[in-house]
């Protein structure tokens, strides 16, 4: 007896009806666990008779969760019942394993735990000795599980698109205090975003929206004001700030074709680009450095001047670019029309990103005025990117929302289960 529980507690099995463990270790492909399961039945289940007795012995194979690296098979001798009264035979079953199943409880759930990590599903079949079917259909159970709950709209949502199954583009919302994903459509057309929040939510509760934060896509404006009557577009602060150090990062480009490859000025602008998209206040001013591509020892601040004493046009791009970033990084829509109003004689890229500051400038103001970004749907999108490069992509749209949904919920369930 004390063998069986040392074996019971091992193999985690808490039905005291599996009785009489013998471990068979000879066999090279599993290890192989002997045991039986019988009790008592007093009831017919068929037909309520109590004329019941017991008829043999049924063989399973169930598999369970890997012992020290090694695959193992708990062969289990169920009992068989017979009732005199009506002729149906039953077998004896236990909460080791589902009726009519051949994987043991114990296995699923560790495949839950490793369908919400970062893990293709042939690793998956691998470490619990199943089928690869097998992991789909326990992440097709989990994903039913796990689909988000049309129970109301929070006041502030983050929009915005990436690259799922094929080439397709899917659109993405979540819940911007929180991070929580509201949904995942399938394609990103207006027509798709309409019948889905027209359909699964009522006007009283779309109207409670009343921010949406997104990034300049001209085609969601329309549509959004369509669908939350009340909301606010707010422009993505990370957008911003791109959008205008791109625009002088692409001035650095065309002003460097003007110089000789070999020449110090081609140089300085070639290999200390990343000079000139850090912040003016940010740049070393008083300790000197080996600069190796100019052969010289200078500050930070000594080899920008150097790139912008090359070209007033330039040198107005650079302080201008950088007073916008910095007044939208601090928030500061004073500050960011003051600098709208002092640019003069900037690159054609820089006044191009300028209009549309000025087109969008509600959108802006909306942005200074709160606390939310887009940052928290970048992270998302980054993690949803991940879970396709470990799978090689995914062909299967379900497969691929089930895979998101399972990693993300439960992931959440974990770090905060719910005390009843």
């Amino acid at each position: 007896m004390a063998q069986d529980q040392s074996t019971r507690f091992l193999l985690q099995i808490k039905d005291e009806n599996v009785t009489d463990f013998r471990v068979d270790d000879t066999s090279k492909d599993a290890l192989r666990i002997y045991a039986n399961l019988s009790y008592n039945l007093d009831v017919c289940p068929n037909c309520d008779g109590h004329d019941i007795v017991k008829n043999g012995f049924k063989t399973v194979s169930i598999r369970i969760p890997n012992i020290s690296e090694h695959a193992a098979l708990l062969i289990l001798r169920k009992q068989r019942f017979r009732c005199k009264s009506c002729g149906q035979t039953q077998i004896a079953q236990t909460t080791l394993v589902e009726k009519q199943h051949q994987i043991s409880v114990n296995t699923l759930h560790a495949m839950i735990g490793a369908l919400s990590e970062d893990r293709t599903m042939t690793s998956i079949a691998s470490q619990f000795n199943v089928s690869t079917n097998t992991v789909c259909r326990q992440l097709e159970r989990l994903g039913e599980q796990t689909r988000p709950a049309y129970n109301g709209l929070p006041t502030s949502l983050c929009i915005d698109e990436f690259r799922s199954t094929g080439k397709q583009m899917s659109f993405i919302a979540t819940n911007a205090k929180n991070h929580d994903i509201i949904t995942i459509l399938p394609g990103r057309r207006n027509q798709d975003m309409k019948d889905f929040f027209l359909t699964h939510y009522s006007l009283k509760n779309r109207e409670k929206v009343t921010r949406v934060v997104m990034d300049f896509n001209a085609q969601y404006q329309s549509v959004i004001e369509l669908i939350f009557p009340n909301a606010k577009i707010v422009a993505d602060n990370f957008h911003l700030v791109q959008m205008a150090l791109r625009s002088l990062n692409q001035t650095r480009v065309q002003l460097i074709k003007q110089f000789n490859k070999k020449s110090r000025q081609y140089r300085v602008f070639k290999y200390h680009w990343r000079l000139f998209l850090k912040s003016y206040e940010d740049l070393e001013k008083d300790k000197t450095q080996w600069f190796p591509h100019l052969k010289d020892r200078l500050t930070q601040e000594q080899v920008v001047w150097e790139g912008l004493d090359l070209s007033e046009e330039f040198q107005n791009t650079y302080f201008s670019a950088h007073g916008l970033v910095e007044s939208i990084r601090n928030r500061n829509y004073k500050a960011f029309i003051e600098t709208l109003g002092l640019v003069e004689n900037v690159s054609p890229q820089l006044e191009e990103t300028i209009k549309t500051f000025i087109r969008k400038k509600t959108f802006i103001q909306n942005m200074m005025s709160c606390a939310l970004s887009n940052g928290p749907i970048e992270g998302i999108n980054r993690r949803i990117k991940q879970i396709k490069r470990t799978g090689y992509g995914y062909k299967n749209w379900t497969h691929f929302i089930y895979r998101i949904q399972v990693e993300f919920k439960i992931r959440v369930k974990k770090r905060n289960p719910i005390r009843k």
